[in-house]
């Protein structure tokens, strides 16, 4: 049997590895090439919109919950600040109390109207790069590895679940934005559905390999017995 690509039936392309189908290569389902238009920048000038603020505000500031959804590293932070100022989008301030000055930034007229003007682009559509899927693809030989990847992701998927949930009821006890409110309970519904959806699949998966297990059990004294006989029928021609 040969892995046949979902266009085959047009042009007959075949792939070398059995039982896996390939996208279309001209479809809806093409993966985009083009990288994502949003970087730190962005959000860095959203935050900056609401309040001018230091490099270390910036960074407690993604603990909000946008950090859910854009994941930064501290060291991209400054960089980016220090981009913003030579385009002239932020400004900086010296700040002196006490021995240490502070970097104070703030968005200029120009960095507000850049940002409501990217704030209006359409958003690249999603795209996840997971680390867990990817390595229970590459685990079809080895099943039970790939169950306890499955299984590994539903706990966190759950955790993250009741962790959101937690957030929307605080968000809209304290009176939050209903717009940010609702930016959460997205991400809280599609983590919980995401959640369901690999718990049945783990039972599914356990089902089949339990079912292999037991056809393989079954197989076994059979195939040991055909060993044997096999053997004792050498040993009665050579005598």
């Amino acid at each position: 049997m040969h892995e046949v690509s979902l266009t085959s039936g047009m042009n007959g392309t075949r792939s070398h590895r059995s039982g896996a189908l390939r996208f279309p290569a001209e479809s809806a389902l093409e993966f985009s090439k083009t990288p994502p238009r949003m970087d730190v920048k962005f959000p860095i000038l959203g935050f900056l919109m609401e309040a001018e603020a230091t490099g270390y505000d910036l960074k407690q500031r993604f603990q909000d919950p946008v950090g859910f959804f854009y994941r930064v590293s501290d060291g991209s932070i400054y960089p980016a600040l220090k981009k913003l100022a030579r385009d002239g989008l932020v400004k900086l301030r010296i700040e002196r109390h006490g021995r240490r000055p502070r970097k104070v930034y703030a968005i200029t007229p120009r960095g507000r109207e850049h940002f409501t003007r990217m704030l209006r682009e359409p958003a690249q559509p999603l795209f996840v790069f997971d680390e867990s899927q990817v390595k229970t693809y590459f685990a079809d030989q080895q099943p039970k590895i790939a169950l306890e990847h499955l299984e590994r992701a539903r706990r966190d998927d759950e955790a993250h679940a009741a962790m959101l949930a937690q957030l929307v009821t605080a968000m809209r006890r304290a009176g939050a934005s209903p717009v940010r409110t609702i930016v959460v309970e997205i991400g809280r519904a599609i983590t919980d559905a995401k959640a369901r959806v690999l718990a049945r699949l783990c039972a599914q998966l356990t089902r089949e390999i339990q079912v292999k297990h037991r056809a393989t059990s079954r197989l076994k004294p059979i195939r040991t017995a055909a060993v044997r006989t096999a053997a004792l029928g050498t040993a009665a021609g050579a005598k």
